[in-house]
């Protein structure tokens, strides 16, 4: 059964209190308590069921943490937009919500179809298989050389040394942008994560200026970047505007900044955690493409929110028009009744098909790019690295909120 503490927000309908759940997503007790965000998720799942329930933190609103109805709910844009029609058209849904209606436009991810599908086309096409593979030699050279740089020390902080620069370079060097600049625009996404409404307004205004910076330079003079391409693209007819370029761009930094840099870095952090399995992938290379969906499985990251569009029913609760949902995703990859014994972490599994990347329309563009550079940093890892295990004396940090992020990893090997 559900917890319910008594708070003064409620739904719009009177619930079931065994709907109702004492949960916050930027610092809940379970995060706390078992020192590990996902298996605070999974905790959850346990001790209050697996469905769609409300939580009174952060302004008031639902959760979904059951993979069934994730799997419904990410794909019916119909009753569970990505776009704040509160608020200005395209502006993206925010939990907790910005103050007057504060949220930025995210285009395409904050338009529904038949609108979506328009501005998604050029993001589909520059992240085509056939394009992110031209990018593998590159790519694969800068794994290599972090890899080697750090090798040698026998310590290291793995999410400064390896987990951010390696995607954050290669999505910085796609979008033409200046690569002196990655921990101050890295800085801009914590912001963006946090539940601060001052911070996050401050880190959206200094990313439009930014990348409003960028976007006049390559009008001015078009480069071989991402941006200058989406400058180019045609949108059923027409070129795209300031507007469509900032939402592009805020789009792809939030994409590019922080969600894969996540992924490497819980990656990391399972893989220090079990010898056996980084000698056997040292052995044999051919197993890191299981090794990568089984991260993805294991340590989903993104929990968008989403708006109900009109009164319906769902998942057995009804559900009125104006209010949020999140949509648990990493959850999901954490039901027992989709996936056999789901906290094991096991390369061999045969169950494979996790919604880290969401499903329907919203499907993450990027999933290509993310497991091509997953694959070639790994197979260069087990290349070059001894067995790594955790600093004894220093442990890993987190960071909750609606990317789930681990915030410093060090670790220790034997140099040779």
């Amino acid at each position: 059964m559900a917890t319910h503490a008594d708070h003064d927000i409620r739904p719009a309908v009177p619930v079931d209190p065994s709907r109702v759940v004492d949960y916050d997503v930027f610092g809940d007790k379970r995060f706390i308590e078992e020192g590990d965000l996902h298996l605070g998720l999974y905790r959850l799942g346990e001790e209050d069921g697996r469905g769609i329930f409300w939580t009174p933190h952060n302004g008031g609103h639902w959760l979904i943490n059951d993979y069934e109805l994730l799997f419904e709910a990410s794909r019916n844009t119909e009753v569970f937009s990505s776009n704040n029609r509160a608020s200005q058209d395209g502006a993206m849904v925010m939990i907790p919500p910005m103050e007057d209606h504060g949220e930025p436009r995210f285009a395409p991810q904050s338009l529904d179809p038949p609108e979506h599908g328009i501005l998604r086309l050029p993001l589909t096409r520059a992240f085509a298989p056939k394009r992110i593979m031209e990018m593998e030699g590159w790519v694969r050279a800068l794994a290599v050389e972090l890899i080697e740089n750090l090798a040698p020390k026998g310590r290291g902080e793995f999410l400064a040394e390896v987990g951010e620069p390696m995607p954050v370079t290669v999505f910085m060097r796609m979008m033409g942008m200046p690569l002196d600049r990655l921990h101050e625009f890295r800085s801009w996404m914590h912001a963006i994560a946090s539940d601060s409404q001052e911070r996050r307004s401050e880190a959206f205004g200094n990313i439009a200026q930014a990348m409003g910076e960028l976007i006049e330079a390559r009008k001015v003079e078009p480069d071989d970047d991402l941006i200058s391409h989406l400058l180019a693209s045609d949108l059923d007819g027409r070129k795209p505007d300031m507007r469509d370029m900032q939402s592009y761009c805020l789009l792809l930094f939030t994409a590019g900044l922080d969600t894969l840099v996540n992924t490497f870095t819980f990656g990391m952090y399972q893989l220090a955690r079990d010898e056996a399995l980084q000698r056997r992938l040292q052995a044999d290379q051919g197993l890191v493409p299981d090794l990568i969906e089984e991260i993805l499985r294991r340590y989903g990251i993104a929990m968008p929110p989403r708006v109900v569009t009109r009164d319906v029913e769902f998942g057995g609760v009804q559900l009125t028009k104006g209010e949020l949902v999140m949509l648990m995703l990493p959850a999901a990859n954490l039901d027992s009744k989709a996936f056999h014994d789901p906290l094991t972490f096991d390369i061999d599994r045969e169950n494979k098909t996790h919604i880290t990347f969401n499903a329907g329309p919203h499907r993450c563009v990027g999933s290509h790019l993310a497991r091509l550079e997953l694959t070639v940093f790994f197979e260069e890892w087990f290349k070059r690295m001894p067995v790594v295990r955790p600093d004894p004396d220093e442990l890993p940090t987190y960071r909750p909120g609606l990317n789930l992020t681990i915030a410093k990893l060090p670790l220790l090997w034997e140099a040779d």
